[in-house]
């Protein structure tokens, strides 16, 4: 994986930092721009879908929070596209953010949306990325 420079580890950063304090649609922003400048630089394609699953997973939260079932089953759906399932990750470590427990922490989110009746009891702002390893 090749170094971010100092302006895109901010952008990661300050996305995590977002996510750890529950303002996921603000961490989406983040992870938008460092999204945006590994494209523009023909970034290994693998970690540019990564990102773009990390930003989805804040989207995925960002929808359990408003109860949208269809929203959080739709970005499940495109975030394990990008960042693999919980058995079966397409990497390990996404500069730091350890992607199989990230993918378990959102599993029962997804699960509890697409069920017959979902609950809603699960708590998003419990979900942080710096409690995952």
């Amino acid at each position: 994986m090749t170094m971010l420079t100092d302006e895109q580890k901010s952008w990661l950063e300050a996305g995590i930092a977002e996510f750890d304090s529950g303002r996921f649609w603000d961490a989406h922003e983040e992870w938008e721009d460092l999204w945006k400048s590994l494209k523009a630089q023909d970034y290994d394609i693998l970690y540019v879908k990564g990102i773009q699953g990390l930003i989805q997973s804040a989207a995925l939260l960002f929808q359990v929070e408003k109860q949208n079932r269809r929203g959080v089953v739709n970005m499940w759906g495109k975030l394990t596209d990008k960042l693999g399932l919980p058995e079966n990750p397409k990497m390990a470590d996404l500069w730091g953010i350890e992607v199989e427990p990230l993918l378990t922490a959102l599993q029962p989110f997804y699960l509890d949306a697409a069920s017959d009746q979902p609950l809603w009891e699960l708590v998003a702002s419990e979900v942080k990325i710096a409690n995952l390893a």
